[in-house]
């Protein structure tokens, strides 16, 4: 069913893609007094029987009977029995068996130009900081009897005192970013 319904979309329609993967394909005189456009769907076998513009997808087989034109991606196999103009791009196979116009062309290379913006943040990495902890403790300390600066004698006694000291500990600061 699918082989007969793709060659009656080609051969009443005339134009319009055909879908159809392993598939015989035949292009015949169905509108003879206009060109035939199909475009076939790749891995199909394509038999142009009457002047037509024929676009033809890749690793197909196709054979040119009628004076056509015909585009063909690669890889395909092309066999060219009529005067015809013929599109290829490498690695196609081309057996030309009539007087023809056959153009390779490989495929366009696009150049872009390529824009490298400034990112709008900057990324600063983590590091280590250090920060001052202070330390102290308190001690009893032992004063010894003396005489005020009145003049009244204090007797010796134990006294509270605090020792301070401190030292530089390390911090780790995770990576962050900011406005450049």
């Amino acid at each position: 069913m699918r082989t007969g319904l793709a060659v009656l979309v080609v051969l009443a329609l005339g134009v319009g893609p055909v879908e159809a993967g392993d598939v015989k394909i035949v292009v015949n005189d169905a509108a003879p007094f206009a060109l035939q456009r199909a475009t076939i769907a790749p891995g199909s076998q394509v038999v142009v029987s009457s002047p037509s513009r024929v676009t033809v997808g890749p690793s197909s087989q196709v054979v040119v009977n009628a004076p056509s034109r015909v585009v063909v991606a690669p890889p395909s196999q092309v066999v060219v029995n009529a005067p015809s103009r013929i599109v290829v791009a490498p690695p196609s196979r081309v057996i030309v068996n009539a007087r023809s116009r056959i153009i390779v062309s490989t495929p366009p290379v696009l150049v872009f130009p390529v824009y490298v913006a400034q990112p709008r943040r900057c990324f600063v990495p983590g590091y280590w900081a250090y920060a001052w902890v202070p330390q102290s403790y308190q001690y009893g300390a032992w004063v010894d009897g003396q005489y005020s600066a009145e003049g009244l004698w204090l007797e010796g006694h134990w006294e509270p005192r605090t020792y301070s000291w401190g030292s530089y500990q390390p911090y780790w600061i995770p990576e962050s970013s900011s406005d450049c």
